[in-house]
């Protein structure tokens, strides 16, 4: 073989192993940053996994607080309905005095026995005493102080009643209100660790897609770069054979000319070619 395809042929193998590695270098390149990404990725995914983690155990207890307030609420209302516990409905009912009971009002007996005397002794003052007006007077003042007496027992009685029921309202309402102040901050917390869980996964599912187009692009340059060197390879080792071809079909024109005694063939600047080496002579 000759020197000149021998070089040519060199020539297309350097070539071809030069694209090769190139594209060999661009390649690794491509999957080391794949690989830097990843791990990135799954710091990123972990701290975000960790911050929810740690924000599930902070709201644990107010939670645990708010679900047993509720437990605690549901059981007492279970027994307000069977008409028991603390939660159960008022059932005292009213009891207007009787005449009996505002007889013995203290002072009364007292006011009408002062009453009476001021009447009699005023009638006897005027010789009126054993007279239907006296009489008269002294019923007429009993009905009245009877009746602004029982007006008053009455009231009290109500105003009692009315008391003993705003107490135990007032007292219900108290537990209640504790109970469901508890349970209210269990479901602010229920809420609010919603949401921030919500938001964790769109951080983790931004992160998933983000890191995996990322990676995947990174991916796909490294098999480009492969790919590439490839081409080239087949490109020089391609470009490598036409010469070679060249050269071969360039031989046989100078053997043929060679053959028939004629003069040679002459290059593009007019010197002679030599047929052994292809190369002009001087």
């Amino acid at each position: 073989m000759s020197f000149i395809a021998v070089a040519i042929g060199g020539g297309a193998l350097i070539g071809a192993i030069g694209s090769g590695i190139a594209g060999s270098k661009q390649a690794g390149a491509a999957k080391n940053a794949a690989q830097l990404q990843y791990q990135e990725q799954q710091q990123a995914l972990d701290f975000q996994k960790q911050q929810w983690q740690t924000q599930q155990g902070n709201m644990a207890p107010w939670l645990k607080a708010g679900q047993g307030a509720v437990g605690t609420l549901s059981g007492l209302e279970g027994q307000a309905l069977q008409g028991q516990g603390p939660l159960a409905p008022w059932t005292g009912q009213f009891q207007a005095p009787s005449i009996q009971q505002a007889e013995q009002e203290p002072g009364y007996k007292f006011a009408l026995q002062q009453g009476t005397n001021a009447l009699t002794n005023s009638a006897a003052a005027s010789g009126n005493l054993l007279t239907g007006n006296t009489g008269e007077a002294l019923q007429q003042y009993g009905q009245n102080l009877g009746q602004e007496n029982y007006q008053n027992v009455y009231n009290r009685a109500m105003q009692q009643y009315q008391l003993g029921y705003n107490q135990y309202q007032q007292n219900q309402s108290n537990l209640f209100n504790r109970y469901a102040s508890l349970a209210g901050l269990g479901q602010t917390a229920a809420g609010q660790l919603g949401s921030e869980g919500q938001a964790a996964a769109g951080n983790v599912a931004n992160i998933s897609l983000t890191g995996g187009a990322q990676i995947g692009q990174q991916l796909n340059n490294a098999a480009a770069a492969q790919a590439s060197g490839y081409v080239g390879a087949g490109n020089a080792i391609g470009s490598g054979l036409n010469n070679l071809g060249q050269y071969a079909q360039l031989q046989q024109i100078l053997n043929a000319g060679g053959g028939g005694g004629g003069g040679g063939t002459l290059s593009n600047s007019g010197l002679p070619i030599d047929p052994a080496t292809g190369m002009p002579v001087e």
